[in-house]
C-alpha cells in the first residue's frame, strides 16, 4: 500500500500577509487509505503529545509521490535533514528526510514545486540545494561560472554524481553533488566558493557557454513562428543573458603597438586596445616581450585570442611592423590588418621627401573619407604629385591611432624596473577605467557627449533638406540640390556616414523627421552610457602585496637571471627621438582673429588698419 508523506510545520506565527513563518519543522509518514483517527493519532505522537487540539489544522495536498524509494511502515517517523533545518518558506531549498534511528536519508519532501530546483535561470549556488535532475544543474552550473567570470572542468560526472573543480590547478573552489537514493534529484553535497585562481584563468575564453546552454536560453523565444530571430538578436540576447567582456561592448577595432624600456631589463612594452563608446581609450591586453620578433608576436597574438576569441567585422590597426603584419594573418587569418595613418604618414614622409609638403593635406583628407568615390578622387590628386606614393598607399585601409596615447603617458614609467613598470601600468589603466565609468554612469543624455552633439548637429543640418519617399523605407533626400537615397531597413545612405558612425547622418534626419520617428532606434547601442557602463562591469582587480602572494612552487624555484645588456655611456634620453615629420613642420604661429591673418598679433596688425 502506498505511503504518504505528511509535513509538519507547527510553532509558527501568521504575518499579515497569510503565511506561516517561524515555524518547526517535522515529517511523518501514514497510509494511503488512513482514517482522520490514524492521522490525529500519527501527528500526536510525533508532537509528544502536545495540547493538539487547541491549534488549528491545515492541511495542503500536492499530487505527487513525495517520497522516493524505500518503503515505511504507518507511523515511522521521520526527521529533516540537519542541513535544511533552518527552512523559510521563501526560499528554493528541498528538505531531506532522515530516519530518526539509522539517520539514512531515504527520499525528499517537496514542500511546493519551486522548492526542488526545476529552472535554470537559479542565480544562489550553495550547500544544501537539491535540483530536479543532473540537466538542470550542469546549465545552472554553467550560467553560475559565467556570471561569476571564472571557468570549471568536471572532476567526476556519472549517473550518481557530479563534481567540479576549478580550471585552475592550485584553486581551492570545488562542488560536489549526488543524486538522493539513486534518483534524478541531486543534491549539493559540498560547495567551497573560494577562488584563489589567477586572474588570467578568469578572463580566457568562456568554455561554458557551450551550444547546448545558448540553445537552451533561446529555445523559448522560438515557439512564435512568425516573429524574425537574427542571428543578431542572439548575440544582444546571449550578452544580456550571460554577460560579456567589456571589448563586446566596443566596436570591433584592436590597436596593437609596442614601445622600448630604458630600465635595466631591456624589453618592449607591447599593447592591444580599442575606443569605448565615449571615445576613450580601452586597454584589452598588455605584456612585455623580449624585441619585435616572429616568436614574441605570435606568443601576444595567441594569448590575445585565447582572452577575446574572433568578433565578426573584427579588425588589426598596427604601425607595419613586418613580424606583426606576417604573423596576424597566421593566427586570424580571416581578420584584415590595418595601418595606423600616423605611423604611415610618418613613413611616407621618410620615403618620399620631395612629395610630403604637397601629400599633408590631401592624406589626412584621404583619411577621413566616408565613400569609395571621395577616396578615390583624392588618390587621383595624390597619383599626380607622386606616383610612388599611391603605389605605396594603396591596398591600405587607415584608422586613427590610439596607442600613441598610451605610449606617451608611459614615457617617465618605462625607466622603472619592470616590476613597478607593470604596476604603474596596471594603476594608470584602473584609474582610466573608473574615470571613464563614473563619466558615464554621470550622463543623462541618449547618448555619449561626443556623439550626442554630432547628432544634434546632424538635426540642425537637416531642418531645409526635402524628402521624397519611394517605398516606406526608402527615400531620396535633396541636400542643396544634390541628392542622396536613405535606406532605414538597412541603415545607409549614399553619403556613407549613416551606416559608418553608425548615427543618423543630416539626410537620414530629414527621414525620420518627415516620419515621425525619433532617432533612438537608428544608432549604434556602442554610444549610450549604460552600454559604456557595462563596458567597465569587469575592473582592474588590485594586486595584493608581495607578502600575500600565492605563488606555485614550480614558479617559486624557477630562477630568473638578469637581462645580458650593457648599459652604454652617458646619460639616458628623457625624450624620443622625432621623426623627420614632426622637426619638419611648421612652428604654430600666433593670428589676429579680428584680420583672420597669421604671423602677428593685434599689436602689429595692419590690415585692421585699413579696415577702419
Amino acid at each position: 500500500m502506498t505511503s504518504l508523506s505528511v509535513l509538519l510545520r507547527y510553532s509558527g506565527k501568521w504575518n499579515d500577509e497569510g503565511n506561516y513563518i517561524d515555524f518547526s519543522i517535522e515529517g511523518i509518514l501514514i497510509k494511503e487509505y488512513a482514517s482522520f483517527n490514524d492521522l490525529f493519532a500519527s501527528i500526536s505522537n510525533q508532537l509528544e503529545n502536545r495540547e493538539f487540539g487547541m491549534y488549528p489544522l491545515c492541511i495542503t495536498t500536492i499530487e505527487k509521490e513525495l517520497v522516493s524509494g524505500g518503503s515505511l511502515n504507518q507511523g515511522d517517523i521521520v526527521q529533516i535533514d540537519e542541513v535544511v533545518q533552518r527552512y523559510y518558506s521563501d526560499t528554493d531549498d528541498t528538505l531531506a528526510l532522515d530516519f530518526v534511528n539509522s539517520g539514512e536519508a531515504i527520499g525528499v519532501f517537496e514542500l511546493h514545486k519551486d522548492l526542488i530546483i526545476s529552472k535554470t535561470n537559479q542565480r544562489e549556488v550553495m550547500a544544501g540545494q537539491v535540483y530536479k535532475d543532473k540537466a538542470t544543474l550542469k546549465e545552472v552550473m554553467e550560467n553560475y561560472a559565467i556570471a561569476q567570470r571564472f571557468q570549471f572542468r568536471v572532476d567526476r560526472s556519472n549517473v550518481v554524481s557530479y563534481a567540479l573543480l576549478c580550471i585552475s590547478e592550485d584553486c581551492e573552489w570545488r562542488f560536489k553533488t549526488s543524486s538522493i537514493n539513486k534518483s534524478e534529484l541531486f543534491k549539493v553535497r559540498e560547495f567551497i566558493d573560494n577562488q584563489t585562481c589567477p586572474l588570467k584563468d578568469k578572463v580566457y575564453e568562456q568554455r561554458q557557454a557551450s551550444g547546448s546552454l545558448i540553445g537552451g536560453m533561446i529555445r523559448p523565444k522560438l515557439t512564435n513562428h512568425k516573429r524574425k530571430y537574427t542571428p543578431k538578436d542572439i548575440i544582444d540576447d546571449v550578452k544580456s543573458d550571460l554577460g560579456v567582456d567589456g571589448f563586446d561592448h566596443c566596436r570591433p577595432i584592436v590597436v596593437v603597438d609596442g614601445s622600448h624600456l630604458k630600465s635595466y631589463c631591456i624589453g618592449i612594452f607591447v599593447s592591444a586596445s580599442t575606443l569605448d563608446g565615449g571615445s576613450h581609450i580601452l586597454p584589452l591586453a598588455y605584456g612585455v616581450i623580449n624585441s619585435e620578433n616572429n616568436a614574441a608576436w605570435t606568443w601576444f597574438f595567441e594569448q590575445f585570442k585565447i582572452a577575446y576569441g574572433d568578433r565578426e567585422n573584427m579588425c588589426i590597426v598596427s604601425y607595419r611592423n613586418e613580424s606583426i603584419i606576417k604573423y596576424v594573418s597566421r593566427v586570424y587569418p580571416d581578420v584584415p590588418h590595418f595601418a595606423c595613418i600616423w605611423h604611415l604618414w610618418n613613413n611616407v614622409h621618410k620615403k618620399f621627401k620631395k612629395s610630403h609638403a604637397k601629400l599633408s593635406g590631401i592624406y589626412f583628407s584621404m583619411a577621413k573619407t566616408y565613400t569609395q568615390a571621395e577616396f578615390d578622387s583624392l588618390i587621383e590628386k595624390v597619383e599626380k604629385v607622386d606616383i610612388r606614393v599611391k603605389e605605396y598607399l594603396e591596398g591600405w585601409t587607415t584608422t586613427s591611432n590610439i596607442a600613441e596615447s598610451i605610449n606617451a603617458a608611459l614615457v617617465s614609467a618605462r625607466e622603472l624596473p619592470i616590476y613597478d613598470f607593470l604596476e604603474e601600468v596596471r594603476k594608470m589603466f584602473g584609474r582610466w577605467n573608473c574615470s571613464n565609468r563614473k563619466e558615464a554612469t554621470q550622463t543623462y543624455t541618449t547618448l555619449e557627449k561626443k556623439y550626442q552633439e554630432m547628432l544634434t548637429l546632424n538635426e540642425a543640418m537637416s531642418t531645409r533638406m526635402t524628402v521624397v519617399p519611394s517605398t516606406e523605407y526608402l527615400h531620396t533626400v535633396n541636400d542643396g540640390g544634390r541628392n542622396y537615397i536613405v535606406c532605414l531597413l538597412e541603415r545607409k545612405c549614399v553619403c556613407g556616414r549613416f551606416q559608418v558612425d553608425e548615427l543618423s547622418c543630416p539626410h537620414a534626419w530629414a527621414v525620420l523627421k518627415s516620419k515621425f520617428l525619433m532617432p533612438e532606434e537608428y544608432f549604434s547601442n556602442y554610444y549610450k552610457p549604460n552600454t559604456i557602463v557595462m563596458t567597465y562591469d569587469v575592473p582592474v582587480y588590485p594586486l595584493l602585496d608581495r607578502n600575500d602572494w600565492n605563488i606555485p612552487a614550480h614558479v617559486a624555484e624557477e630562477v630568473v637571471l638578469p637581462p645580458k645588456w650593457k648599459r652604454p655611456p652617458g646619460r639616458p634620453k628623457k625624450k624620443r627621438d622625432k621623426p623627420s615629420s614632426e622637426l619638419l613642420q611648421p612652428k604654430n604661429q600666433h593670428s589676429y582673429s579680428i584680420c583672420g591673418q597669421g604671423g602677428h598679433s593685434k599689436r602689429t596688425c595692419r590690415n585692421a588698419l585699413r579696415n577702419k
